[in-house]
């Protein structure tokens, strides 16, 4: 349901984008340089440029109304995590290497790193987005401006589905059997334990059934594995944060659990999107991102 209540963390003034997102909106969209900062508030209806008449409320809050996350709230969806992992290079050479790899984006938001690597020249048919909402992949397509162009494959469904409608929504009748990476960004941290675990499990079952796949992503991590409540975020619920041993557990029960064997790095870190919401409710002292990789032996 929407909501009209905004957190304290939700950005309202937004006077410039990162370049990496300035870069493709100009070689990929074909906007003018001049032109991208413009393109951007008025599609999310911010107050730089408030004094132009927009006849549409603000995407953007309505996409915040459906779902609160952080990445719509703080404008992450302007970011481009994928490059800035350390298994990337693997990635890019996988994807660039075999002629069949398929790539998934889990949780794709607006889809930007999926226009990364079709601007790094992974084509197109090649890669697969799914989120909750076909808003999110709208958004997307607007943002960016490639509806008419862009052959990538979304598909909308809830990866924590009931499992029968789990196993005849879009995920499973889009995705099955075509997965050799899958990238999961800011995706695992919305959930505790079991569910991370029934979702991990779900997504083993819809890549290629071979070794060699990869299944990486980032999220919210702590010094300490536990459970942590959703202070800002969802007030009375808890997710899962994941130190590196509890993550290397957590791939050696999905292993268990799905007949396969799985190599993990992982590592915690501090970031630039920690520092800025190190005083957020959500936030404590042991707080830090985790990326790690999972890759099928």
């Amino acid at each position: 349901m929407a909501t009209d209540v905004k957190p304290d963390w939700y950005q309202t003034d937004v006077q410039s984008i990162n370049p990496e997102a300035q870069q493709l909106l100009e070689s990929y969209s074909g906007l003018a340089p001049d032109d991208v900062l413009p393109h951007v508030l008025s599609l999310v209806d911010l107050t730089p440029y408030s004094s132009r008449s927009f006849t549409n409320s603000s995407q953007r809050d309505e996409a915040f109304g459906i779902y609160q996350y952080a990445c719509i709230g703080q404008m992450r969806f302007l970011s481009f995590n994928l490059s800035h992992m350390p298994f990337y290079p693997r990635v890019l050479e996988k994807l660039r290497s075999d002629p069949e790899a398929g790539f998934l984006d889990a949780g794709c938001c607006f889809g930007q790193e999926l226009r990364f690597l079709v601007n790094q020249g992974i084509p197109a048919t090649r890669l697969f987005g799914c989120d909750l909402e076909q808003v999110f992949i709208d958004l997307g397509y607007q943002l960016f401006r490639d509806k008419d162009r862009l052959r990538a494959t979304f598909a909308v469904g809830d990866l924590d589905a009931e499992n029968s409608d789990f196993e005849t929504g879009q995920l499973t009748q889009k995705l099955s059997g075509k997965l050799d990476v899958v990238f999961a960004s800011s995706l695992f941290h919305m959930w505790d334990y079991d569910t991370q675990f029934r979702v991990a499990a779900r997504l083993v079952k819809l890549c290629r059934d071979k070794p060699g796949v990869m299944i990486t992503g980032r999220q919210m991590g702590s010094l300490v594995g536990g459970h942590y409540e959703m202070k800002g975020m969802k007030d009375g619920a808890f997710h899962y944060r994941h130190d590196i041993e509890t993550m290397e557990r957590f791939w050696s029960e999905i292993g268990e659990a799905t007949q396969t064997t799985w190599k993990v790095e992982a590592d915690l870190y501090s970031s630039e999107e920690i520092e800025k919401t190190k005083n957020m409710p959500w936030s404590d002292d042991n707080y830090r991102m985790i990326c790690w990789c999972a890759t099928r032996q």
